[in-house]
């Protein structure tokens, strides 16, 4: 019998031997040390057995921890066995170093709020961490529901200092909300280029421009009027300059002119500078009808779906592009992507926004104490040891699988640190003005000005009602 087998049976046998005795080990005693993988944050605790409860409206929400341990990674069906093996490895040490166990609650999404406000209300929280989308914390944060993870007292934290693993987000009213896992969020918007109609139309190619640093909304306008003509003779509009839902194009391009629908006091923003030269910019481009439409149902901007996959016809030179909406990249035309173009009165470099990100929560009520759900936290996702850098990879696995060259990859990834946060796109139905601005172009009803003055006090109106919960100060006093 091999060394290594005798001892791995001997060791065996004392832990169980110590069990059936009643006798603990110590503290910085590890029984099980997995090869090729140190990622230590913390010294040893023994948490005694205690079970962290984590809910969210989908199932093991919190991702590395493997939950129950049910299997190892099996290199015969997985895709990626190293990262898998690291994972597990880390997970089993968690689970036995610290002595901690882990239990996952889903509730559909449109009760999960309601549900932890009512446990939290009745002194024992529903979940000690609560996985909850941009929305949901940005109405817990208001209603003293979770608390701020920056005045949670950890010393030597990862997400708080390093950031190697992980990080925390979700800024508002002077503190941070929420806590994630070190990612790239590939959600961002791109904007795709048509290359078959630019070949066609002798119209400027947005990636050359790009390349240049000449990529600008005069270019933009200029190859959408070039590309929006009839190409059968027949006295109607076949091919257009822009493809996509109107609401997500006004919104992308306020965001690329440093624009905001919410400003950082808390104001409605309709008549910001930036903000009113980006809706003159989309009045300019529907009036002049270089926005795809479907001729045949005729105009519905509310139709998000019709909208926002018109361009899959192949009829629009330019189009709104997100990596899960361009069908894994098979595409009835040669495609590229760039960024929206920025200008021009952005001085950020931004070239869209966002609001509050969906992420980790850590509710009032919770039976544990915060510092210690951050100390296990950090040490499951601790799990890429000395090479952070292997939590990223899944982001560039799927851009590669789906983007025709590695530089519509690496303009991507550019472009995922080029987001604005904008309270706008998460108070509750705040945005969807932007469909009455959208109609009112396309129809001519009413200028910029007389919008902005038309939908200024109604907005100020829904704002204040979402704003006038109490906030988490008030309640923990």
């Amino acid at each position: 019998m091999k060394k290594s087998t005798i001892l791995t049976l001997l060791f065996t046998f004392i832990l169980a031997f110590l069990s059936a005795c009643g006798i603990s080990m110590d503290d910085d005693v590890n029984p099980y040390e997995p090869s090729n993988h140190g990622g230590t944050v913390h010294a040893p605790r023994n948490f005694n057995g205690r079970t962290i409860v984590v809910v969210s409206y989908f199932e093991n929400a919190l991702p590395f921890t493997t939950l129950g341990l049910e299997g190892e990674p099996d290199p015969a069906t997985t895709s990626n066995y190293h990262r898998d093996r690291l994972i597990w490895d880390n997970a089993h040490r968690v689970h036995q170093r610290y002595n901690v166990n882990l239990y996952s609650i889903s509730v559909d999404i449109a009760d999960l709020l309601p549900t932890l406000r009512t446990s939290i209300m009745a002194g024992a929280a529903l979940g000690d961490i609560a996985f909850l989308n941009g929305e949901q914390i940005l109405s817990a944060a208001l209603g003293g529901l979770v608390m701020p993870i920056s005045s949670v007292n950890l010393s030597n934290s990862d997400f708080m200092r390093n950031q190697h693993y992980g990080r925390i987000v979700n800024n508002g009213f002077g503190e941070h909300w929420s806590f994630m896992y070190n990612h790239i969020n590939i959600n961002n918007v791109m904007m795709g280029v048509n290359l078959d109609i630019i070949r066609a139309t002798n119209a400027p190619n947005p990636v050359d421009l790009y390349d240049q640093w000449l990529w600008r909304w005069d270019d933009a306008l200029e190859i959408m009027r070039l590309a929006t003509r009839d190409t059968t003779g027949d006295g109607v509009f076949d091919q257009w300059g822009i493809a996509g839902h109107p609401s997500d194009l006004i919104n992308t391009f306020i965001a690329a002119n440093d624009g905001m629908l919410i400003d950082d006091s808390l104001n409605v923003a309709l008549d910001n500078p930036n903000t009113k030269e980006a809706l003159e910019f989309m009045e300019t481009i529907f009036r002049e009808g270089l926005w795809q439409y479907d001729a045949v149902l005729g105009v519905d901007v509310g139709d998000w779906e019709r909208n926002f996959f018109a361009f899959k016809e192949g009829n629009a030179a330019l189009f709104i592009s997100t990596q899960w909406g361009i069908n894994d990249g098979n595409l009835p035309f040669e495609f590229a992507i760039v960024p929206f173009p920025a200008e021009p009165s952005n001085t950020s470099g931004n070239t869209h926004a966002g609001g509050w990100v969906n992420s980790f929560t850590l509710p009032f009520a919770s039976s544990w104490a915060p510092d210690d759900l951050l100390y296990v936290v950090e040490e499951f996702w601790s799990w890429s040891g000395d090479t952070p850098d292997l939590m990223l990879d899944d982001s560039f696995w799927r851009l590669r699988s789906i983007y025709p060259t590695e530089d519509d990859v690496q303009r991507h990834l550019a472009a995922t640190s080029r987001v604005s946060t904008d309270i706008g796109n998460t108070v509750p139905q705040f945005n969807e003005v932007l469909y009455d601005f959208a109609h009112q172009f396309i129809h001519g009803e009413m200028t910029v000005a007389e919008l902005v003055d038309t939908f200024r006090n109604p907005q100020e109106q829904l704002l204040n009602r979402f704003l006038g919960r109490n906030s988490w100060r008030e309640l923990r006093c």
